[in-house]
């Protein structure tokens, strides 16, 4: 791998979803802006998240999980001729699940608003259903942008595939400056299923580039599809674990706060996926390609390596943004949202459900990767393990804590999940491919955990002396960044010091 490449790529996906992040929370103040908790907002939520989360159980998980490392394997072993056929197949099986799926949401759709949010009156209801009816038509899209997203990292192009939430939340924060006030709630629904087919569509351009020729045709029979598909399936089981709890999760909220924590709990759900998704995402969509081209060459020793060095970078960037969210929840939630029709009270149910989540943003960000390494691996059963083990937890404790905590007990459901998680796929990870640290790296961690606790303390401190909202937020966390980075360089952490020494090496 070209680490100055490499560098330079994970630097414009950094950059570019942090930009589509960024623009995401702003449609989400818009729309918290504009319809807050009430009606519309939770008939919007309800007829957003069931397609999505029907998307999710049934192949989103599955998509570039499976494709990814049979195409790679096709690639390294074969050709690309035969890889490109692959990915023709694929596509077609694709396009054929999402149909079948569509069709079956517009069928059932009253049944599953009913199912998602059994707690909201009827006329919410009813306008979740007519808001549905338009919003199922995005799975199609949906899956075509994930398979295609699938096929250009394959073949080295990570820049497109990164600005396409930047696509999507453009065109809608448009509808919003331009369109709301004509268009109303369906526009917006048009809108949002229009945005998805943006993000398939600018990526045909990209793919006859590396050679892709769309064909309709779909050969299930072939080596290749066998294998995804033996991959798939415990892939697809193990995908059921987020949507489901999340689903369950969200079920539970609203029978809390009249049904207002309903809403609460999927704005919080937003800004955390803010927040976590960025080098989550970065990390682990940028060496995925290269894992499975490791494992298909037989470099274990690399994918090792890899390995350490993945967890040690999202270690040392994720335990700090941790704990600043678990502290500055609340003026976070307020900057971002506390406008309009959404109140202050809205901004406590909302940053009690965040501050909870929280705590499991290190163990979910540690889940995002070493999955992605089992499936390099072509092992899709370990995650689906403990993927189903980490969902139990969650709906546990999705029952048990909110009668008690409220709508926090929710948030500590979700982080508990995705601890538990953590913790089993460490641990098998360890068997698979060794032990995880030397001596060294532990002697790293440990400077990591003396650097984040300093930084903790001081924003404890220094969080409580702005009524300002965008004060409460700002000085806190740069103040808490400098005492972190000025520890790690101070206690010499290794991840700090090895980027140090490239940025000086290209200044020579």
């Amino acid at each position: 791998m070209d680490y100055s490449k490499t560098i330079r790529t994970a630097g414009f996906m950094a950059i570019t979803t942090i930009l589509a992040k960024v623009l995401g929370l702003v449609r989400d103040m818009i729309l918290a802006a504009v319809y807050a908790t009430g009606m519309q907002a939770t008939a919007f939520t309800a007829a957003t998240e069931v397609p999505l989360r029907l998307f999710d159980v049934v192949i989103g998980g599955v998509i570039t999980a499976a494709f990814i490392p049979i195409y790679n394997s096709v690639l390294t072993k074969e050709n690309k001729k035969k890889a490109m056929k692959f990915a023709n197949d694929y596509v077609n099986g694709v396009l054929v699940i999402t149909i079948l799926l569509t069709i079956f949401g517009l069928v059932f759709n009253r049944w599953l608003i009913g199912f998602i949010a059994p707690g909201i009156d009827a006329p919410t209801t009813e306008l979740a259903i007519g808001l549905s009816r338009i919003m199922f038509g995005m799975i199609i899209f949906t899956g075509l942008t994930y398979v295609f997203v699938g096929i250009l990292n394959s073949n080295g192009e990570f820049y497109i595939t990164s600005m396409l939430s930047v696509v999507f939340n453009a065109l809608l924060i448009g509808y919003f400056l331009f369109f709301i006030k004509k268009g109303g709630i369906y526009g917006l629904a048009i809108t949002w299923v229009l945005a998805w087919a943006a993000q398939a569509l600018v990526q045909v351009p990209h793919l006859k580039k590396f050679e892709f020729k769309y064909r309709p045709t779909l050969r299930l029979n072939t080596p290749e599809m066998r294998m995804a598909l033996k991959l798939a399936v415990p892939i697809l089981i193990s995908s059921w674990a987020p949507p489901i709890a999340s689903l369950i999760n969200l079920r539970m909220s609203s029978y809390l706060n009249d049904g207002r924590a309903f809403t609460a709990l999927s704005y919080s759900n937003k800004l955390y996926i803010v927040i976590t998704g960025v080098f989550a995402f970065v990390a682990s969509n940028l060496s995925f390609p290269y894992l499975a081209k490791a494992e298909a060459s037989g470099r274990k020793d690399d994918i090792k390596k890899m390995r350490g060095l993945l967890l040690s970078t999202i270690t040392f960037i994720m335990a700090p943004i941790m704990i600043g969210l678990i502290l500055l929840a609340l003026p976070i939630v307020r900057l971002a949202f506390e406008r309009g029709n959404f109140t202050a009270a809205d901004s406590a149910l909302t940053a009690a459900a965040l501050m909870g989540c929280s705590f499991g943003m290190l163990a979910h960000s540690y889940n995002e990767i070493l999955n992605k390494i089992f499936y390099a691996l072509k092992n899709s059963k370990t995650p689906m393990y403990t993927a189903m083990i980490g969902m139990g937890v969650n709906i546990i404790g999705s029952v048990i804590l909110p009668p008690y905590l409220g709508i926090v007990g929710l948030g500590y459901a979700i982080a508990l999940g995705y601890i538990v998680t953590a913790i089993l796929n460490l641990m098998m990870m360890s068997r698979e491919l060794g032990d995880f640290a030397q001596k060294e790296e532990l002697v790293d961690l440990g400077k990591m955990v003396i650097a984040v606790t300093l930084m903790g303390g001081i924003v404890f401190v220094t969080r409580g002396f702005f009524e300002n909202a965008i004060l409460g937020v700002i000085v806190p966390t740069i103040i808490g960044a400098t005492v972190y980075l000025v520890s790690c360089i101070g206690l010499k952490v290794s991840t700090v010091w090895q980027f140090i020494d490239f940025i000086q090496s290209k200044l020579k």
